[in-house]
């Protein structure tokens, strides 16, 4: 069994679901701050997520409040790579500020309105520290029940109704975030860029609508068919730091790979199976075109 699954499985079995964020947080401190600028650097963050200090009545004063706190709810899920705890949530500011909380160390973060589900890995969590050991860190998902990167139902294929999207959504956002962290543990890191993106949207998408199509990625990715960007979409998360010409090649280069894994997917050149999948994808590069010869 993983480290600290153990510690997830004992915690599940013991709180009742309408304590699971009243509980978590006495273990995951973070989520007892309200997200501002500074933060990270804030004395309430050394004392609370730092030191793993009690709470004081100060600070209680000004503690994290949900919107929907029935929406909240945590689960394992398992996956060939390991078992992961996922928390689900219904509203969209809890999801925002769950994130802030957990990825961006409290910080008031800009997130993309298309984004609505966020991996994460190296977590300071008390409970897993004080039963583990000091340097056992958290990896977990975190959802909002959405449809997939704002897309509408009347793009995807075999015009599911707006329930049937759903699920879907869920689905696919889930395997998405599994990836994520299985290519962590397979090429160990978890790289915030666009082929990764590709990646984790192929399995996704496999996952839920049992095909991978390049266009139906470009838009959900929120890239125009000449490689430009729109305002909304999530693919500037993976484009910070880059240059003008660096950025627009970027986006030329991963669709590009997309169209070419369509066609050999389509053409039964490169596995279906999710790990043997994986594998194959995470030892291509962006910028080289994909092959079918070396995927074993």
């Amino acid at each position: 069994m993983q480290p600290g699954i153990e510690w997830w499985q004992k915690w599940l079995n013991n709180t009742p679901r309408n304590e699971y964020f009243q509980s978590l947080r006495s273990y995951l401190p973070q989520l007892c701050i309200n997200p501002h600028h500074g933060a990270s650097k804030s004395e309430s963050y050394k004392h609370l997520v730092l030191r793993g200090n009690e709470i004081n009545k100060k600070e209680h004063n000004n503690i994290l409040q949900l919107k929907d706190q029935n929406g909240f709810s945590v689960r394992l899920v398992e996956h060939p790579c390991g078992t992961y705890p996922v928390i689900d949530v219904e509203d969209v500011n809890d999801f925002l500020s769950l994130v802030r909380c957990l990825a961006y160390r409290c910080e008031l973060k800009q997130i993309q309105s298309s984004v609505h589900a966020q991996a994460i890995s190296g977590l300071i969590h008390w409970g897993l520290i004080r039963e583990t050991n000091l340097i056992e860190r958290c990896q977990l998902i975190i959802l909002h029940r959405s449809p997939y990167s704002c897309l509408p139902t009347s793009v995807i294929p075999g015009k599911p109704t707006t329930q049937e999207w759903l699920e879907m959504s869920q689905s696919w956002r889930l395997e998405h975030e599994l990836t994520h962290l299985a290519t962590k543990r397979l090429a160990g890191e978890m790289r915030l860029n666009l082929f990764d993106e590709l990646v984790a949207d192929a399995l996704g998408m496999l996952k839920a609508l049992k095909l991978f199509s390049a266009d139906l990625f470009r838009q959900g990715l929120g890239l125009n068919n000449d490689a430009s960007t729109t305002s909304t979409g999530r693919v500037h998360t993976y484009l910070k730091g880059l240059n003008e010409n660096s950025r627009k090649q970027a986006c030329i280069y991963v669709l590009k790979r997309a169209q070419e894994l369509e066609q050999l997917i389509a053409a039964g050149l490169v596995p279906k199976e999710r790990m043997t999948l994986l594998r194959y994808l995470i030892n291509q590069k962006l910028d080289q075109p994909f092959t079918a010869n070396n995927w074993f």
